[in-house]
């Protein structure tokens, strides 16, 4: 939280979650030609942030908003721009959640679908926006979050 942060885990996030993506894009702008795809990761705490994520919730938000930058410069070349947001999935970046049953209820209360969701949920969304059926959808920042909080 808020209490606890410091400079350096506050650059350690933005390093991670904001600066690589960046140079990340950059670097690979000479690769890409008409019809490529950039596909950023963003988050669900990025629009509903949590008081212990204030962060993580900068960090991806910062990146919807790259998301949209990109959209507009690089759609003259042909080039989409968007992002998925995923909810709340089983990996091991929330393993101290997915393992607390009282919290893992709670979050299945607030989900329509009632579940966390898989990688493999998150990655067909991500293989679509990069297939020729999602060429027509840029500037956007998908949830993949199974309904939470809705």
């Amino acid at each position: 939280g808020l209490d606890n942060a410091t400079a350096e885990s506050f650059d350690a996030m933005f390093n991670v979650f904001v600066r690589a993506p960046f140079f990340v894009v950059q670097a690979a702008l000479s690769r890409l030609s008409s019809g490529g795809r950039v596909i950023n990761v963003s988050s669900g705490f990025a629009t509903r942030p949590s008081p212990m994520a204030s962060m993580y919730s900068m960090a991806k938000g910062s990146i919807n908003v790259f998301t949209h930058s990109l959209a507009i410069e690089l759609g003259p070349r042909g080039i989409t721009a968007n992002a998925v947001a995923p909810g709340w999935t089983r990996t091991d970046m929330n393993a101290a959640v997915r393992d607390n049953a009282d919290i893992v209820k709670a979050i299945e209360a607030d989900t329509a679908l009632g579940r966390f969701g898989e990688p493999s949920e998150i990655a067909n969304v991500v293989a679509f926006l990069a297939s020729d059926e999602g060429r027509w959808v840029t500037g956007q920042v998908i949830e993949a979050s199974g309904g939470y909080k809705l």
